[in-house]
């Protein structure tokens, strides 16, 4: 699965994939903390529930750092503190080539779902409201009593609960960002209102096309049969790009990107 599946969707997603180090039959607990600290994205697959990825889950977790969830779809319902978190199941049964194919581009766009929601921080932050971050493990060992330690925590969480109390909030948990929707994006991005109908109708797909990954175009310049689209700090992966890119096509125009967090997509 991680070959045929998980690889091939992070490259899809602009990512560069780097699997769970080993040497022999021992993990290197040093660099896979390492990773979970360093990584843009940690994608955790929660299959069978394994406890060894739970416990890399919390790491990844405390460190207030983006993470996208998967499991396959004989694994039952989830934890439910991670339930919480939008999880892509995929079909353990059929590595067949035409169905590979399709859950790669399904799963790559869950990735960049995750990658344009999470803001660079950990969706379970937002949801709990959590303040304290922790520092790795790796660079720094705390050497203090842990039961003082685990004190020190509590009197913080206190204090920030006691200062939302005063300020009227009265919760701990924090607001999740609303997800893009094609309707919203296609409302902003027809900034044109004198554009040809072709325009539009490029605009609109464009927009569709985005939205389901949560990211937004916004075009900034018509030119003839050119249309410049802009991603500003969204990410969108080569394949929604050139289907953009088709959709000009089709319609007798031609599509530039500008912007955006991944390589460009073919000159249209």
């Amino acid at each position: 699965m991680l070959e045929y599946l998980i690889m091939p969707a992070l490259k899809e997603a602009g990512y560069e994939a780097i699997p769970p180090a080993a040497s022999g039959s021992t993990l290197i607990l040093s660099d896979i903390v390492r990773n979970l600290e360093d990584a843009d994205l940690v994608l955790c697959d929660m299959s069978t529930l394994n406890a060894n990825v739970m416990l890399e889950l919390g790491i990844r977790i405390a460190l207030d750092r983006p993470i996208c969830l998967i499991r396959d779809d004989q694994t039952p319902m989830l934890p439910f503190d991670t339930s919480v978190i939008n999880t892509y199941m995929y079909d353990s049964t059929s590595l067949l080539p035409w169905k590979t194919r399709e859950q790669q581009r399904a799963l790559a766009a869950h990735i960049l779902a995750t990658r344009n929601k999470s803001d660079g921080r950990n969706q379970l932050w937002k949801v709990f409201g959590l303040t304290q971050r922790a520092q790795s493990p790796v660079e720094k060992i705390d050497e203090t009593d842990p039961r003082q330690a685990r004190i020190e925590l509590l009197e913080q969480q206190v204090a920030v609960l006691i200062k939302q109390l005063q300020s009227g909030s009265g919760t701990a948990a924090q607001a999740v960002p609303d997800s893009v929707t094609p309707e919203q994006s296609a409302q902003e991005e027809l900034a044109f209102p004198d554009a040809p109908p072709a325009v539009r109708d490029l605009l609109r797909e464009a927009s569709r096309i985005a939205g389901e990954v949560n990211a937004r175009v916004t075009p900034v310049e018509i030119n003839g049969d050119e249309v410049v689209l802009d991603l500003g700090v969204y990410v969108l992966g080569l394949s929604r790009r050139e289907d953009i890119i088709n959709s000009g096509h089709r319609l007798g125009l031609r599509v530039r990107f500008l912007g955006g967090q991944s390589p460009d997509s073919p000159a249209g």
